[in-house]
């Protein structure tokens, strides 16, 4: 159980890292901590057992959140924003299963 979670405060952590870079990218503003709340928020809607559906939730929360805590509007900046945290956030965990490999 002590792995499950750790994995998920690493998860965590790096989905947070990649809406600030991707933030910072987008030339929007926003503290740190309002990105981990969205981060916190959207992973459960992430994980709900209905396919693709959960995604979506996950996507239009990261959306919601991120218009609240930072300067972005909805249409484009945070949808740019989300979709380029999630690329980054891809690319982090599959640089950190490599490393762990």
């Amino acid at each position: 159980m002590h792995i499950v979670i750790l994995a998920f405060l690493v998860r965590l952590v790096v989905s947070a890292v990649a809406l600030w870079l991707a933030m910072k990218l987008t030339k929007e503003e926003g503290p740190f901590l309002g990105l981990l709340a969205a981060a916190f928020a959207a992973s459960p809607a992430g994980m709900l057992p209905i396919p693709y559906f959960s995604g979506l939730v996950s996507f239009i929360v990261l959306l919601i959140f991120i218009s609240k805590f930072t300067t972005a509007e909805i249409w484009p900046d945070a949808v740019l924003i989300v979709v380029v945290a999630w690329g980054l956030a891809a690319l982090a965990n599959f640089a950190l299963a490599m490393a762990l490999r």
